[in-house]
């Protein structure tokens, strides 16, 4: 979806708040996800860094490794609920219109 594109008065019918709701929750979780990603991946370097130079038992090494993979997971779907939120909040504000089928 192309949020930061999309401008308030181009939807003239609908007020400008409840047009700047949907920016900020459609943004938001774009953005969660977005930073969810880039910082898995920042600290994964950071943490086979510091394992490489630190002494620490097998367990320890797992659980770190487990707990920044769950805690991306949850952030993750997190985000993917919000962009739902987010479209459902669009198609009630008339901002999206569902597509309809072929056969219908």
């Amino acid at each position: 979806m192309d949020v930061t594109q999309r401008q308030a008065s181009s939807y003239p019918q609908i007020r400008e708040a409840d047009f700047t709701r949907w920016w900020r929750r459609a943004r938001g979780a774009y953005k969660l996800g977005a930073s969810a990603c880039f910082g898995k991946i920042l600290l994964d370097i950071i943490a086979a860094y510091a394992m490489r130079h630190q002494r620490m038992p097998p367990a320890a090494r797992w659980g770190i490794g487990l707990t920044l993979d769950l805690g991306w997971v949850v952030l993750v779907l997190v985000a993917i609920l919000e962009r739902g939120r987010a479209h459902a909040l669009a198609r009630d504000l008339g901002i999206e219109v569902r597509a309809k089928s072929a056969g219908s």
